[in-house]
């Protein structure tokens, strides 16, 4: 299916130069040199990665759901231009929109994603989005990947700031430059949208909660994107949540002194969360985001296997069959599924070009943990993680990613773009502990 057409090519040059205009202007609120200069780079690398990610589906794989994604969007479009009426579906349940399609269109390859509520919503977002980019998929693609771009910048200004400026070179390097997230969070898809609308959640909590500066058109912003987020992936939005409601809960033990009490309120926070998950069944929720996982894999091996045998070093860690999406099983499996997700596929697992540049970004990240471990020893890495309340925070966030998707994921290729979410988060916590390592061995010497 040929989707880029020689439009996109002709239109790709003017709204980069648009998009381009519209960083410059922002960059003059940058006094910092260097600052700016990180603004533009990591600007040219989500464009970059962007246009590489469409030409990728486009050229090499010739599928994926970012196509799906477009040509369910083309359907809403084209039905609401011919009858303005139809707009209503914009705002029915994914089974009557699946009703509606089948009895207009009745393709059986499509009509299951018009059915997943997360999936047609990405489908919406296409179609209204498509209205600014004459419905092209390389410009749709763009603008996908400018609102990563605004998110990730928010999400590593609030970084920036909390470490005070400091280790700011390396902090781009880890957080906007990593190469998995510029290029598989810039294309068509919910990673752009969620990985954007993170960012900018985590600015503005932190802009209203942290510098006290509150608005009416934040608070409105912060919900707005909280909606959209959740209504893609929700379980981003609980594990962010979570990931707050366990920092709120050691500053409040922190403040008492007696540990007979410390100790009473962390078993009372124990087995109220084990009700909580029992009563909210989250062993089915777990079940039910295991289930999509397999479905989308099985999706990409039925179009792979139509051309090439399927590459068995593409499988991750625990296979299908041996997944007990339960909340016992998920703590029984949790060890290996979270050093799947974080430190894998290792370097040797790699048949495919685009595994192997994985394979080394995952050492990469196992050597730099190595390196903090070492440095500071087992018990002072942890101690520095449970020290600093930011740390603390991109830490379980991370863990709890990286469980979930190493959990329900069985495929590296569909891993790597899903454990984007965490990696902004994951080496923010080892720029951090490594700032605060080297302070302290600055003191140390000067002493």
């Amino acid at each position: 299916m040929q989707n880029i057409t020689i439009i996109d090519y002709l239109l790709l040059p003017v709204y980069l130069y648009i998009f381009y205009i519209i960083v410059k202007k922002r960059s003059i609120k940058y006094t910092d040199a260097e600052l700016r200069k990180i603004f533009f780079t990591a600007f040219f690398l989500r464009m970059f990665g962007s246009v590489a990610y469409s030409m990728m589906v486009q050229y090499y794989y010739g599928y994926g759901d970012s196509f799906t994604y477009y040509v369910g969007s083309n359907f809403l479009r084209d039905q609401v231009l011919r009858d303005a009426g139809n707009i209503r579906y914009f705002f029915e349940s994914a089974d009557e929109v699946k009703k509606w399609y089948d009895f207009e269109v009745g393709d059986i390859n499509y009509a299951g994603y018009f059915g997943t509520a997360p999936n047609l919503f990405v489908m919406k977002v296409s179609a209204l989005v498509s209205l600014l980019a004459f419905n092209k998929f390389l410009i749709i693609s763009l603008i996908f990947g400018f609102f990563s771009f605004a998110g990730q910048w928010r999400l590593f200004q609030v970084f920036n700031d909390i470490n005070k400026g400091k280790q700011q070179k390396l902090m781009a390097w880890a957080v906007l430059y990593t190469p998995s997230i510029w290029f598989w969070g810039s294309g068509l898809m919910k990673e752009s949208i969620c990985l954007g609308g993170l960012g900018f959640i985590i600015h503005f909590l932190y802009k209203i909660f942290i510098k006290k500066k509150f608005s009416i058109k934040d608070i409105i912003a912060l919900l707005l994107l909280v909606y959209v987020v959740n209504a893609i992936k929700s379980y981003i939005i609980i594990i962010l949540v979570v990931s707050l409601s366990t920092i709120l809960f050691f500053n409040f033990i922190a403040t008492m002194k007696n540990i007979v009490i410390r100790a009473f309120v962390v078993l009372v926070f124990i087995l109220t969360s084990s009700a909580i998950a029992y009563i909210s069944n989250f062993g089915e929720q777990l079940q039910l985001l295991a289930e999509d996982s397999k479905a989308q894999v099985d999706t990409y091996q039925k179009n792979y296997e139509a051309t090439r045998q399927e590459d068995e070093s593409s499988r991750a860690a625990v296979k299908i069959g041996e997944i007990d999406a339960s909340v016992t099983g998920m703590i029984l499996h949790s060890p290996v599924a979270i050093f799947t997700c974080l430190y894998r596929p290792f370097i040797w697992e790699s048949r495919k070009i685009i595994i192997l540049f994985t394979s080394l970004e995952s050492m990469l990240l196992l050597i730099s943990t190595l390196f903090l471990v070492f440095k500071l020893r087992f018990l002072g890495f942890f101690k520095s993680v449970f020290s600093n309340q930011y740390v603390l925070f991109s830490f379980v966030l991370s863990i709890l990613f990286a469980l979930i998707i190493g959990f329900t994921t069985y495929n590296f290729g569909t891993m790597v773009r899903y454990k984007i979410m965490l990696l902004p988060f994951y080496y923010f916590m080892l720029v951090q502990i490594y700032s605060i390592y080297k302070q302290q061995t600055k003191i140390i010497s000067a002493g």
